[in-house]
């Protein structure tokens, strides 16, 4: 800022870094608005990256003083027009800085900071929307006409719930009154953007309560409609995620020494497990795809999560009974046991699957998954030919080695599969 400065541009601080700053948070990124075009941004920095050039923006590489490298998101001051698709503006032009902060979407993104301007340890805050007001209220409200702000893009009805959510924030009349009007239009944005509000909403702790005001907004008709059909579906989704969240901070940073991994975080796929389970089947791989734009693995992740916590027992008995049964073992070893067991916990909170947590993160890994007595070279060595009856005869083994059998006794298991010669 004082190298756009010293240029003759005047520049400043902008959108959620100052709504961080202002709330006493730790903004996860800086973002810059300056009266500098992209022509007069590139001649001032060495590393610049041209990510929106038609826009104004780009993305300036500095390091600081211990050599971390920064990526900073310098934009040009702009007024737009005209949103035929519902997300970018068919006209731009570089404006100044009022005008760019009436474009932004609600109050208390669209507060400036100077921090170059500083009377008794306070930067100088430029608020042309009321933004600080609202902030003190704990309010969210659109910028200008409410219904104007949502129609430009329709993903902001859905960043709504988790601004509001996230900062403990009361939506404001006119505001709420738009995104129930236009509600059905989040259908036209793209699954991309979709994703990636869904990933910044669901992962924290204010998940439950986003929840419960996409399902008050009618939201959740557009992104859910089959949970949106059943009875209470959304509240109880909120609810699930109440306990998964908890389930997660339960066993966050304990000491697990033997080997089986708890969750750390909720990310995306377990967080749908939560959301989604009650409507689990009409959610198929190509859907999960198509609708949320889930990677190949977070698809299996999510999948797997489903598969192990339908097959375990109800109601489900203590570790010492399941580990009687070598189906139920080889269930818990998997690496997404951990995060079933908590999809368990919030269906059935009374359950006994928090205990389970905890007394399988303390069972020795090796004790469920030992050096295998009878493998396939040993079978090979017996004269017997790979094929299907291969894995029936390596899981009869394995069954008497879980269940503390010895190594004659696993290969009499195993050789008892195939048809007697």
């Amino acid at each position: 800022m004082r190298r756009l400065r010293g240029a003759g541009h005047s520049a400043y601080l902008v959108g959620g870094c100052v709504r961080d700053l202002l709330l006493h948070l730790s903004p996860k990124d800086f973002d810059v608005a300056t009266s500098a075009h992209p022509p007069e941004v590139r001649a001032l920095f060495r590393h610049v990256v041209e990510v929106g050039v038609a826009f104004g923006v780009l993305r300036v590489h500095q390091r600081d003083a211990d050599e971390t490298l920064h990526e900073i998101e310098v934009a040009t001051f702009r007024a737009e027009a005209g949103y035929s698709d519902g997300r970018r503006p068919d006209e731009v032009r570089f404006t100044d800085a009022r005008e760019d902060v009436l474009r932004r979407d609600f109050t208390i993104n669209g507060l400036l900071c100077d921090p170059l301007d500083v009377d008794e340890d306070h930067a100088a805050v430029v608020d042309w929307v009321g933004g600080l007001a609202d902030l003190r209220d704990r309010q969210l409200r659109a910028i200008g006409e409410p219904q104007e702000r949502f129609t430009e893009d329709a993903l902001r009805l859905l960043r709504a719930p988790r601004f509001a959510a996230r900062f403990d924030l009361t939506l404001e009349a006119r505001t709420e009154q738009a995104i129930h009007a236009l509600a059905p239009t989040l259908a036209r944005v793209s699954a991309e953007r979709v994703r990636e509000e869904l990933q910044s909403m669901l992962r924290v702790p204010t998940a439950p309560r986003a929840l419960a005001l996409i399902a008050r907004l009618q939201l959740g008709e557009v992104l859910w409609p089959e949970l949106a059909q059943l009875p209470d579906g959304q509240t109880d989704a909120s609810d699930r995620m109440t306990v998964g969240h908890r389930e997660v901070a339960r066993l966050r940073g304990a000491e697990v020494p033997a080997g089986h991994s708890v969750e750390q975080a909720i990310d995306l796929p377990l967080a749908l497990a939560l959301v989604l389970y009650p409507v689990r089947a009409a959610w198929t791989p190509d859907r999960l795809a198509e609708r949320l734009k889930l990677a190949r693995l977070e698809i299996r992740r999510l999948l797997t999560i489903w598969h192990i916590a339908d097959g375990l027992p109800n109601p489900l008995p203590t570790l010492a009974v399941m580990q009687q049964t070598p189906d139920w073992i080889r269930l818990l070893r998997m690496p997404d046991a951990d995060a079933a067991l908590i999809v368990r916990a919030a269906l059935l909170p009374d359950g006994g699957a928090a205990a389970l947590r905890l007394e399988r993160a303390r069972v020795a890994h090796n004790t469920w998954s030992p050096e295998l007595f009878v493998n396939g070279d040993t079978l090979r060595a017996l004269g017997r030919r790979p094929g299907p009856q291969f894995r029936a005869a390596l899981l009869a083994a394995e069954d008497v080695q879980l269940l503390g059998g010895n190594a004659q006794s696993a290969l009499a298991a195993a050789l008892a599969t195939f048809p007697a010669t």
